[in-house]
């Protein structure tokens, strides 16, 4: 009987423990099937979040060239109305030229006139009119000095002239050229345009994609929110900087400069502003530090220089962060800390808080 009892419990015991094991293999097979799922959502998030970040990078060059290129154009602009000014003002200059030459004529006919008046057709006349040897030598000095007086004045005007001449030839020469600039440059704007339009499809496309796995996987959206309260708790312990110009270099710290920045979140990217209403990515930096009574340069080309030099390392709020090539940085930002930056990004979008997650860091300046 014994034996029959502990027979039936080891029975019991394996079916158990078969039963616990068949069980517990399609738990596992669950979760390895969760995890591969959301490693497979996670990898397509980045890949979308990749392919946005190159697809933006490409339409903040375009709109760092296109605004370039309206600053080559307007600089010709500027050319072809000095040089056509320049034109008028030779011009003129050459009806004066000539217009004295003919009074230096009308002068000369009406010394010969006056001569034949009184009897001398001529300078020879008047020569052979002398009175004595030493009226004709006087006579001989005084016609030298008219004719070279004459010769002189003529070939100074016909000079001046000539000299006026040539001058305008040139300017109208360069004046050819500019125009010929202008159009070039004009048709690399149309091409860009067009360029941007196919650019913008593409941005909708992937603008998609990270609508489409944001909602699952954010890992960039928490360290947004975390720098958002960071500023909010530096505004609350400074003064009230009111989004308009007139601050001072004595009011300057790196918390008031970040500060007074996130004044601008949500206002549009557009190329060539430099605000209020509007702002493009350099414009935007120079306009927050002329506020506290620094002065930046126009363009990201010539704010990459100013400044001094600050490693990735070191970088502290209030720093510029320049994104491209160091031959061609096409994108600056203000470091706000929290290993973000707050940016006018680009066409389409408005100034914003972003991760410094991208791959085209170039490098930072410290400006004070």
């Amino acid at each position: 009987m014994r034996k029959r009892i502990i027979s039936l419990i080891v029975t019991i015991g394996v079916a158990a423990t078969i039963s616990m094991q068949v069980m517990a293999n399609p738990l596992s097979d669950k979760l390895s099937n969760q995890k591969s799922q959301l490693e497979s959502q996670k990898n397509a998030y980045k890949k979308a979040q990749s392919n946005i970040q190159s697809i933006e990078v490409s339409i903040e060059k375009l709109d760092s060239d296109i605004e370039t290129m309206y600053t080559q154009v307007d600089k010709t602009k500027v050319k072809v109305g000095e040089t056509q000014k320049q034109i008028v003002k030779t011009t003129k200059d050459i009806q004066v030229a000539q217009d004295n030459i003919k009074k230096e004529q009308d002068l000369f006919n009406e010394r010969m006139r006056s001569m034949y008046m009184n009897g001398a057709g001529s300078y020879v006349e008047v020569l052979l009119n002398s009175e004595g040897i030493g009226d004709f030598i006087s006579r001989a000095e005084t016609v030298k000095k008219i004719v070279e007086y004459d010769n002189n004045i003529v070939t100074e005007l016909t000079a001046k002239k000539n000299k006026v001449e040539n001058q305008k030839r040139a300017l109208e020469t360069e004046k050819t050229k500019l125009l010929l600039l202008k159009a070039d440059n004009e048709a690399k704007l149309a091409k860009l345009k067009d360029t941007k339009k196919d650019q913008s499809v593409l941005i909708l496309e992937a603008t998609k994609q990270e609508k489409l796995y944001s909602g699952k996987v954010n890992d960039g959206q928490a360290t947004v929110d975390a720098t958002m309260k960071q500023i909010q708790q530096m505004k609350d312990n400074l003064p009230n900087y009111t989004a308009s110009r007139g601050g001072s270099s004595s009011s300057f710290s790196s918390n008031a400069v970040v500060a007074y920045a996130s004044n601008f979140l949500g206002t549009p990217y557009v190329w060539g502003a430099s605000g209020p209403q509007f702002f493009d990515c350099s414009g935007f930096m120079q306009y927050v530090y002329a506020h506290f009574g620094v002065s930046l340069s126009r363009t990201t080309y010539t704010q990459i220089n100013e400044g001094s030099y600050v490693a990735r390392g070191d970088l502290q709020a209030g720093d510029l962060i320049f994104f491209g090539t160091a031959a061609d940085p096409h994108h600056v930002g203000m470091y706000v800390g929290n290993n973000s930056y707050i940016e006018a990004p680009r066409t389409g979008d408005v100034i914003k808080i972003t991760e410094l997650t991208r791959g085209d860091y170039v490098t930072a300046r410290r400006v004070r």
